[in-house]
């Protein structure tokens, strides 16, 4: 189902931004709006919080490249707390709500968690062996690439980094897709749910600190979020341990489903691209870095005014919200030639938004990308094509957090 949006072209106002039909292909309303003054209604959900039992804060809507930077590295103007989030009954995730100077000691701490080998060496291998397993499963014809793999897959993979058990996975996916916003659920499903998965978290950090206590711990992301410590012996406490566990569900488990969803789409729109990976693998990750830019899944995140300020002549007073869209920067003409163009090679493509930008760029970035990566060169390992399904792909209208399918009907196609 394709939504059809009541109002456009110089009607189309910032407050119109989290309609169905926006949510779906956001990138022409955000040239409607990009050039124009700042505009001030944006009533939106951050992660965690409910649809008509959490009130949402009006907020000023950025759009613009230069701003969105100005934005994201100007914290100590723009804080990252949430207020709408603190008030719900959600837990508060860890880095991404934090401000200066807790930031940094907490970036310190997930910097010793987040070693090369926790996060790659050693779930490397993991990683290509489920991915082949789990295409051998779902094998050639006929599918929707979302129901099993791109829905799966993140949330076995933050499993296996937690260490916590690989069979819980499917708790895992729906926690996440309730608390981005993006399930089906009605609202006391949805605040059941964040109680769910707080409890479940709680339970296992409490059963990883006995472990770590009688020495007989795996050594894994879990157990370095709970050992790490600072210079001055500073500790994570066990429900900073807990947050940081439902940190990495809330931005892993549901933002890589769409970000895997992106990039097979993209391979539906550019067969010849995909056919140019098969021939020579060195392009897989600049396919993957401009999957990340045009088609990112992060949207947008809301700051909050500590002091009166401006952006681009827009006076703005203590304690306002901006909503800062992220995805419309990755569209941004003045930045990025052609942006709605898939250019392989582009050469400011790094320049891209989607993981954030400054202090809170994404710790887990480079997680995402070889996950990304693993899916794409399992799928090129495998199938000679990848060609359109049984029907269009349709893409998500729930939740503003994340763009992208919904359904992404495929025909796999053996070599």
């Amino acid at each position: 189902m394709i939504n059809q949006l009541v109002i456009s072209g110089d009607e189309f106002h910032a407050r119109d931004l989290e309609q169905p039909a926006v949510i779906q292909n956001p990138f022409p309303y955000y040239d409607m709006l990009r050039d124009k003054p700042i505009q001030f209604g944006v009533e939106g959900y951050p992660p965690g919080t409910v649809k008509g039992m959490d009130k949402p804060i009006p907020a000023w809507a950025i759009l613009n490249y230069k701003d969105l930077v100005h934005v994201a590295s100007n914290h100590e103007i723009f804080s990252s707390r949430d207020r709408m989030q603190e008030a719900s009954d959600a837990p508060t995730l860890m880095l991404v709500n934090h401000d200066q100077p807790e930031h940094t000691w907490l970036r310190s701490i997930a910097r010793q968690a987040f070693t090369p080998r926790r996060v790659g060496t050693d779930v490397g291998p993991w990683l290509k062996d489920v991915i082949d397993q789990m295409l051998t499963d779902e094998g050639a014809g006929y599918i929707d690439f979302m129901d099993n793999l791109a829905a799966d897959l993140p949330a076995r993979f933050i499993s296996k980094l937690l260490g916590t058990p690989q069979e819980d996975y499917r708790k895992i996916r729906d926690w996440s897709d309730a608390y981005m916003g993006t399930s089906n659920l009605d609202m006391a499903g949805k605040a059941q749910s964040n109680i769910e998965m707080f409890n479940y978290y709680t339970e296992q950090v409490a059963e990883r600190y006995d472990q770590v206590k009688r020495g007989m711990a795996e050594d894994n992301l879990l157990t370095g979020f709970i050992e790490a410590k600072a210079e001055d012996g500073r500790m994570l406490t066990p429900e900073e341990v807990v947050r940081f566990c439902i940190t990495m569900v809330a931005g892993g488990a549901e933002s890589s489903v769409y970000l895997l969803g992106n990039q097979v789409a993209a391979m539906l729109e550019f067969p010849e691209l995909y056919q140019k990976m098969r021939a020579d693998r060195s392009l897989v990750r600049p396919f993957l870095e401009e999957s990340i830019r045009r088609d990112g899944p992060i949207q947008r995140l809301f700051r909050e005014c500590t002091q009166d300020t401006e952006i681009a002549g827009q006076k703005m007073k203590k304690g306002d919200w901006v909503c800062v869209f992220f995805g419309a920067g990755n569209h941004d003409p003045k930045v990025f030639e052609n942006p709605h163009d898939f250019i392989l090679n582009r050469p400011n493509v790094g320049k891209n938004l989607t993981f954030s930008h400054g202090i809170h760029h994404c710790i887990a970035s480079m997680v995402a990308r070889n996950e990304a990566a693993g899916m794409i060169n399992g799928i090129l390992d495998r199938y000679k094509a990848v060609e359109p399904g049984n029907g269009p792909v349709v893409y998500q209208d729930k939740g503003f957090i994340n763009y992208g399918p919904e359904k992404c009907p495929v025909n796999f196609i053996l070599d």
